[in-house]
């Protein structure tokens, strides 16, 4: 007798009509829409079969199809976010992270990537893009600028501190070439 309530016209209309008021009440999410006993054996549901061996290779399916994929990380994208966020602050995380770089086999890997010719036309294709940028010309023509600037400031201050050395050791100087120059022409 319930199908054939449902199955109606009027049946089709409510079903609808409850659909419409729960999706916009919700904003798409169908878990509001269950009431808590629901809730709860939703979830018993979930974990047991996250946690039961014999749906592993089901799991496994379900998460290779792109498109089940996809859907998921969406849905958990902003507490995957949230959760890197906080392990970068976590120090006892950072030296982790910082030891498996250390790790000679990631370093060789990542060697063995930068070695590559795919990585190799990104890199040149990322800078020759950079270069095509004004802001990033004028960035670079400050930074030109600078580094002449502190490659002629050290001569500068050599030769002058050089100077000013030998003016006033240049007695010691002149005393060691002339008994150089002495002993010589002996």
């Amino acid at each position: 007798m319930v199908l054939d309530i449902l199955k109606s016209e009027d049946g089709r209309k409510a079903i609808a009509e409850a659909q419409s008021k729960a999706s916009a009440s919700s904003k798409g999410t169908g878990i509001k829409m269950l009431s808590e006993g629901d809730a709860q054996q939703i979830q018993t549901a979930v974990k047991e079969v996250l946690t039961d061996a014999n749906s592993s290779k089901m799991l496994q399916e379900m998460i290779t199809n792109p498109k089940f994929a996809g859907e998921y990380a969406k849905a958990i994208k902003s507490e995957t976010k949230n959760l890197h966020k906080e392990l970068i602050k976590d120090p006892e995380y950072q030296k982790e992270l910082i030891q498996a770089m250390k790790n000679p086999e990631f370093q060789k890997m990542l060697t063995d990537v930068m070695k590559g010719t795919e990585y190799r036309q990104q890199t040149m294709s990322v800078m020759q893009d950079a270069i095509q940028s004004p802001l990033f010309r004028l960035e670079l023509m400050n930074l030109l600028k600078q580094v002449m600037e502190e490659e002629t400031k050290p001569k500068n201050q050599k030769e002058k501190s050089g100077k000013q050395g030998s003016s006033s050791g240049g007695n010691q100087a002149s005393g060691k070439q002339g008994g150089g120059g002495g002993g010589g022409g002996s």
